[in-house]
């Protein structure tokens, strides 16, 4: 099975709970946006905007927490044994918890790497964006079978990544054309629609996100397969 049709079978078949997992992983990151306040001014309402492609940047953390979670249903699905959907909830309930030190260590590792110069910091990105979809036991251990999958599979992976930046960029800028530029004294509702931009971001994105989750966990699997 291609790693196209695994994506896709487990997303259609595990739609309502992977969707679950998915508002579970960016709840904190929701949060953040509710407390985004309604902008005072036209100077205030550009930088709520700023916020937006913010969260888009942050959500990536949310996102290799998710792919913890979904990979029981991927390799339920790869393994020819799928899991009922209370039981993929459970078992994705469970990745996400395992997965947060491993990839919270993961994001620093890039955050370093991207400080001492971009390149390294995308590099590093690649190679431990499987961190989350790995069985073994112990962050170190899900570290280093990230970086083993992702040097055969690195191509794709990068393709994911750049596919959901993207799509992110193009969803902002096609949101934000109806509210700049901003005039001087703009409508207490213009102003309000910033701040429900924030919020429709996030929603949006994690909305979308278990479709990218599912991919990069899809690349694991297969990618561990061939290891072996």
């Amino acid at each position: 099975m291609s790693v196209a049709k695994l994506s896709l079978r487990t997303y259609v078949r595990y739609l309502v709970p992977l969707t679950v997992l998915s508002v579970i992983a960016f709840a904190p990151l929701f949060l953040f946006a509710l407390r985004v306040p309604v902008p005072a001014n036209a100077k205030q309402a550009s930088i709520v905007l700023r916020y937006a492609w913010v969260f888009a940047g942050v959500s990536l953390v949310p996102l290799l927490v998710l792919v913890g979670g979904v990979a029981p249903a991927v390799r339920g699905i790869a393994g020819g044994a799928p899991r009922s959907q209370l039981a993929v909830l459970g078992a994705g309930l469970l990745g996400l918890a395992r997965s947060v030190i491993p990839c919270l260590l993961a994001v620093a590792a890039v955050a370093i790497g991207g400080l001492a110069c971009v390149v390294p910091g995308l590099i590093l990105l690649v190679l431990l964006a499987l961190t989350g979809a790995s069985p073994e036991d112990g962050a170190p251990a899900r570290l280093t079978d990230s970086i083993a999958v992702a040097r055969t599979t690195y191509l794709p992976i990068i393709g994911v990544i750049a596919c959901v930046l993207a799509v992110q960029a193009i969803a902002i800028v096609v949101l934000t054309r109806p509210l700049v530029p901003v005039g001087k004294a703009p409508k207490p509702e213009h102003l309000a629609a910033f701040r429900m931009l924030v919020r429709v971001t996030v929603a949006g994105i994690a909305l979308a996100a278990p479709i990218a989750a599912v991919a990069l966990a899809a690349l694991h699997a297969r990618g561990r397969a061939a290891l072996r």
